[in-house]
């Protein structure tokens, strides 16, 4: 079986063993994930930012772009033939770059003339397998149950707090019953550092990876000043939310954090304990997800 995360700057995908019921130490993500990644408002900004770093399993794209979504589907099958590449499994946070995706599938089928049917498995909250306790279950984002789902089967213990730093940056609440009570939204790194260049005149746009480490204090510099204050807004935001958590709900200090996403090691470094980093969270929890 095929995993996808699509998000709301790009989509990863990668193989795994969930075609059955399986438990968190079961669950398995075989070979490297491969990513499709783009700007969420960077075609709105009209100013200069250096190439983002490619490599053999990540490609920078358009979210338009249709052969980024073919190269993924090349990507991801080609990889080791002796797994099941009839059945995708996928969430999604982006309806147009889950049309694209599937249009992308149904293509590389129908030129390879496969023999094995394709199976789409598009997974909405119902199928997640965690008690959704908030006044819209539809409209969470499905990355942060899943998130959450394979939070609490890490955690092996509740309540527990969820930190997702993706393009939004999520710090959610499962309770003591293993509920998923909602949480937090706010600007991811990235996110930040889009709109201080789309909403300015004279303010650079840097890209996300410029903010790697904890950044000099004064920033002597435009970028300098603008990695300390989107950093500080990151790791800073987190921090209370979790401290809020842990005094105001859980009556104590040490609920424990489980933290994932492209800036989660940033974050990681200034939660204090217990605190662990979950790499690919969101596919994991796919993998745990109930079959359909």
């Amino acid at each position: 079986m095929i995993l996808v995360d699509i998000g709301n700057s790009g989509l990863r995908a990668c193989h795994s063993n969930c075609d059955r019921p399986v438990d968190y130490e079961r669950a398995k993500i075989y070979g490297p994930v491969v990513k499709l990644s783009w700007s969420s408002i960077g075609q709105q900004i009209d100013k200069y930012r250096p190439d983002p770093t490619e490599s053999e399993h990540r490609r920078w794209v358009q979210i338009g772009d249709d052969e980024g979504y073919d190269w993924l589907v090349r990507q991801v099958i080609g990889q080791d033939h002796h797994h099941d590449a009839g059945v995708w499994r996928i969430a999604s946070v982006n309806r147009n770059a889950l049309e694209r995706l599937l249009r992308a599938i149904d293509k590389h089928s129908k030129q390879s003339n496969s023999k094995t049917p394709i199976d789409y498995q598009v997974i909405d909250y119902r199928n997640v397998g965690i008690d959704v306790q908030v006044d819209y279950p539809e409209k969470v984002g499905i990355d942060r149950l899943l998130a959450a789902r394979a939070a609490l089967a890490s955690a092996h213990s509740t309540p527990v707090i969820v930190v997702q730093a993706g393009t939004a940056l999520t710090v959610d609440w499962v309770d003591q019953q293993g509920r998923f009570q909602g949480g937090s939204i706010l600007p991811g790194a990235g996110l930040a550092l889009q709109y201080l260049a789309a909403g300015t005149d004279q303010l650079p746009w840097l890209p996300a990876d410029s903010i790697d480490g904890l950044p000099r204090l004064p920033g002597k510099n435009t970028e300098e000043a603008i990695a300390a204050g989107v950093h500080a807004s990151l790791v800073g935001g987190v921090s209370y939310l979790v401290e809020r958590y842990r005094k105001e709900i859980g009556g104590k200090t040490r609920v424990p954090v489980v933290i994932s996403g492209g800036d989660g090691r940033l974050v990681h470094a200034h939660i204090g304990p217990p605190a662990t980093y979950v790499e690919n969270l969101v596919l994991v929890g796919l993998a745990l997800c109930d079959p359909l």
